[in-house]
């Protein structure tokens, strides 16, 4: 569609590397040095990466200035995980962004850090990286949106949040369609995984089609309490919308719940997550 290929071409980054370490970290013969070698095409990106790769090793005495240390200690999967977040994040120009640069990648980072631990904590382990990078991309269209009309997109951002209105719906009536379906259609441009794809688009719904369901179904829990998170000092909602997607993650109310209070205690005291919100606040 016209629309959104207007959209797609003012991103301003090229998602190239992030792609290749998603496929790189996923095989199960990849050499740390070939990974290096992709990363190290950017300069900027492999800052990026020995910064939070410290920030993560907080505890060793010898600092991390080689990103094959890095991978050792840290292992591919996690090195996956922080290409996506440092690209992701520099979607944005700051002089666009504003306020609401601070939350998106708030929201973003705690939907990530909560969809992996809640794929563990519900017995499938085998997705929670998945579940991290899921968590990371599910609202990248709004991203399309902010930087087609950054005043108007903020400001039904706001509508959203004053009148209790779903972002989605607001979306739907300004421009015809909303973040996820753009979204789903920025991922497959990119040639991301099906199931990055699948998660943009049907996060939120009750009856999700994806092959990938889990994953979905984890992102929507993680996307809802996250977003609880960024309320303050606004109540948060209740979490009674969670109700269709507690089959799936073999969850009960009061097991959610519990959940969400330990893992956020947890969180504010683990140097990874400090030091990934350090680096999509200071850019």
């Amino acid at each position: 569609m016209d629309t959104y290929a207007a959209r797609l071409s003012k991103l301003p980054v090229n998602p190239s590397i992030a792609a290749k370490v998603l496929k790189m970290a996923d095989s199960q013969d990849v050499s740390f040095g070939a990974l290096e070698e992709v990363i190290m095409a950017d300069p900027g990106l492999t800052a990026r990466i020995l910064r939070i790769a410290n920030s993560a090793l907080y505890a060793r005495q010898t600092k991390v200035t080689r990103l094959q240390t890095a991978f050792t200690l840290l292992g591919t999967k996690t090195i996956r995980n922080l290409v996506i977040l440092a690209t992701g994040s520099s979607l944005f120009r700051r002089d666009l962004a504003s306020s609401f640069y601070a939350y998106f990648w708030t929201h973003a980072l705690a939907t990530a850090f909560l969809a992996r631990d809640l794929a563990a904590r519900c017995g499938f382990g085998q997705h929670a990286e998945e579940c991290f990078v899921a968590g990371l991309l599910h609202d990248v269209g709004q991203v399309a949106f902010l930087l087609e009309s950054p005043k108007a997109y903020e400001a039904l951002v706001l509508e959203a949040r004053l009148k209790g209105r779903c972002v989605s719906e607001l979306e739907t009536e300004a421009y015809g369609t909303d973040h996820k379906r753009v979204g789903a259609e920025v991922l497959a441009s990119w040639s991301f995984p099906a199931v990055y794809v699948d998660a943009a688009l049907e996060h939120g719904s009750p009856n999700p089609a994806s092959a990938s369901k889990q994953v979905v179904a984890t992102v929507t829990a993680a996307d809802l309490v996250g977003a609880n998170w960024a309320r303050e000092p606004d109540p948060p909602r209740p979490l009674a919308g969670l109700a269709p997607f507690l089959g799936y993650l073999r969850l009960g109310a009061d097991d959610l719940d519990a959940w969400q209070a330990e893992t956020r205690s947890r969180l504010e005291k683990d140097p990874f997550y400090l030091g990934c919100r350090e680096l999509i606040t200071e850019g």
